[in-house]
C-alpha cells in the first residue's frame, strides 16, 4: 500500500470499528438477510465470483458519506450465502489513474488467480461538461488473493486506447474467455449526431493486459444515451446481453424507472462484426433495481445479484435512513425458457427458514417468505404492512403503495397473461416479489411502522419466518 491507501485505510477503519463494536445504534430499517454497507453508501455489486470454495461479493462503497461520494470496493465472502465474512475495503482510490473513484468492474479467474477489472475514474477541475471532456476513464487490472488482498494494480487502458467515436463516458468492464481469446465489454456513450447513443464496446486480448478494439453492440434505433453495467453470457443456448440504458423515454407501464435495467437476446457473431439489437426486456419491474451482475456458482448455475437502488432518484423516492444507504438483492438463479429470462430465489436461501408461521404471527416478525399458489386469479390481492398492495386484474400485475411507507414510490405494473404463483421475500425495509416462478420480478424498498400480511382470494399459501445472516468481520 502507498501513503494514500494507508491514510484512507486508517480513516475507514475508524468508522467501521465503531459499527462492528455497536457504537452506532442499529436503526429499525437495517436489514436482516440482505448485504448492506457497514456504514455510508453502497451501490453496484462488483467482481462476483466463486473461487476455491468461497464466493466473493465486492461492492461499490462510499464509507464517508451516506449520500455517495468517493468510491471504494468493499468485500464480503461466503461459502453458503447465510454466513458471511466482511473483509473490509478491498480496493482504494489511491493511484493517479483511479484517484476520483474505484468504479464498477468484474472478476475473471484463471490459473487459480482472481483478476479484477474496474474503471478508474478521474474528474479534472475546470469548466468541463464531463461528457466529452474533463473526465478520464481508465481500465485497471488488479491481481487479488483471498487472504492477502491485492498484490498489484496496473492501468491497462486509458483514453488514448478507445475509439474516437465514443465520449469520455466509458466504464464497467466485464471479462471472459472463449477458446484461446479473452474478451472484454464496457458500457459507452457514443459521440453520434444529432444525439449521443448508448452501446456496448467489445475488445479482445491474448494476454488479459493488451486489448484491441473489436466491435460494438448497439440498438437498431436510438435507445438511451449511455449503456452501463454490461454483462454478456450464454445461458441455455442463448446469448444474453444485460445492460442498464440511461436516457430512455418513460413509456407507460413498459419503461417506468428513471434508468432501466434489462437484457437483449443477441444473435450473430459479436466477435466478427458490429451487431444491432432491438428486443429489450426489463429485468425487474419494481422501483429499486439496477446494475445487476452475474456469475457462475459451484454447480455452474448462472446467478444474478443486483443493487437495490437507483442513481439520481433522491427527489423521486427516497430512503428513510441516516448513517447508511442501500443494499444488494438476494441472489437469483437464472434460466432462459419460453424466450424469456427467468429469475428464481437462490435455493441456498431456503436455509434461512426457521419455521412455518401463520398470518397472525407475521406481526411478530419483520423477516418472512410467503409462497402462494393461486387457484383463481380474478380476485387475487395481498396487502403487506397495511400499505403495499400486490394485485392482479385484467391481465395486469401491479405493486402499489397506498400510504407513505413507500416514501414517494407509487405504482409499478406489468402485463401478465396469467397468474399461477407468487413468492414474496419481506425483510425489514425491502420486498422482492417473484411471479410465476420468476417470469416477472418486482423489487422495492419500503419503510413500514408495523409488520402485517393480508391475503385475499382463492389460493393456498405457506409462510416461513426467516432468520438473519451471520456476519463476522475483520474487527470481531
Amino acid at each position: 500500500m502507498n501513503v494514500v491507501s494507508n491514510f484512507l485505510k486508517k480513516e475507514v477503519e475508524k468508522l467501521e470499528k465503531k459499527v462492528f463494536s455497536n457504537e452506532y445504534k442499529k436503526d429499525k430499517y437495517r436489514l436482516n438477510y440482505h448485504l448492506m454497507p457497514p456504514i455510508g453508501w453502497l451501490n453496484d455489486p462488483n467482481g462476483l465470483c466463486y473461487h476455491n470454495g468461497i464466493y466473493n461479493i465486492f461492492f461499490q462503497y462510499s464509507p464517508f458519506d451516506a449520500n455517495g461520494g468517493l468510491k471504494f470496493w468493499g468485500h464480503y465472502q461466503t461459502k453458503d450465502f447465510i454466513n458471511y465474512d466482511y473483509k473490509g475495503v478491498a480496493i482504494y482510490p489511491d493511484e493517479k489513474f483511479d484517484c476520483h473513484g474505484v468504479y464498477s468492474g468484474s472478476a475473471f479467474i484463471e490459473d487459480n488467480n482472481i483478476n479484477l477489472y474496474y474503471t478508474g475514474n478521474i474528474k479534472l477541475s475546470g469548466d468541463y461538461d464531463y461528457i466529452n471532456n474533463g473526465r478520464e476513464a481508465n481500465t485497471v487490472l488488479v491481481g487479488y488473493r483471498e487472504e492477502k488482498g491485492y498484490s498489484y494494480k496496473k492501468c491497462i487502458m486509458g483514453m488514448k486506447d478507445y475509439p474516437k467515436c465514443i465520449t469520455n463516458h466509458i466504464r464497467d468492464p466485464k471479462v471472459w474467455k472463449e477458446n484461446d481469446t479473452y474478451y472484454m465489454i464496457q458500457g459507452v456513450r457514443r459521440n453520434t449526431t444529432p444525439n449521443h447513443t448508448g452501446a456496448v464496446i467489445l475488445f479482445k486480448s491474448k494476454d488479459k493486459i493488451n486489448w484491441e478494439y473489436l466491435s460494438f453492440i448497439t440498438h437498431k434505433e436510438e435507445f438511451g444515451y449511455m449503456w452501463e453495467c454490461p454483462d454478456l453470457f450464454n445461458i441455455d443456448g442463448q446469448n444474453i446481453l444485460i445492460t442498464c440504458p440511461q436516457g430512455v423515454e418513460r413509456v407507460g407501464a413498459l419503461y417506468e424507472n428513471i434508468y432501466l435495467s434489462g437484457y437483449f437476446t443477441v444473435d450473430g457473431d459479436y466477435t466478427k462484426e458490429d451487431l444491432l439489437v432491438d428486443n429489450f426486456n426489463i429485468l425487474d419491474c419494481g422501483f429499486d433495481f439496477y446494475a445487476p451482475q452475474t456469475f457462475l456458482d459451484e454447480d455452474n448455475n448462472r446467478v444474478l445479484i443486483g443493487w437495490m437502488g437507483l442513481p439520481d432518484i433522491e427527489k423521486e423516492y427516497q430512503n428513510d435512513v441516516v448513517d447508511w444507504q442501500h443494499c444488494l438483492t438476494i441472489p437469483r438463479k437464472l434460466s432462459f425458457k419460453n424466450n424469456k429470462l427467468y429469475q428464481e430465489p437462490y435455493k441456498k436461501l431456503e436455509n434461512l427458514r426457521e419455521n412455518e408461521i401463520s398470518i397472525e404471527d407475521v406481526k411478530n416478525t419483520n423477516s418472512y417468505e410467503t409462497i402462494i399458489n393461486i387457484n383463481n386469479s380474478n380476485n387475487f390481492k395481498v396487502i403487506i404492512s397495511e400499505g403495499l398492495i400486490l394485485k392482479y386484474e385484467n391481465s395486469k400485475f401491479s405493486l402499489e403503495f397506498i400510504n407513505n411507507i413507500g416514501l414517494g414510490r407509487s405504482k409499478r405494473s406489468c402485463h401478465l397473461e396469467k397468474l399461477e404463483n407468487i413468492r414474496i421475500y419481506v425483510d425489514t425495509s425491502s420486498v422482492e416479489v417473484f411471479v410465476n416462478n420468476g417470469e416477472r420480478v418486482f423489487t422495492t424498498r419500503f419503510y413500514p411502522n408495523i409488520s402485517s400480511l393480508e391475503i385475499n382470494g382463492e389460493m393456498s399459501y405457506t409462510i416461513y419466518k426467516l432468520g438473519s445472516f451471520n456476519i463476522s468481520s475483520i474487527y470481531n
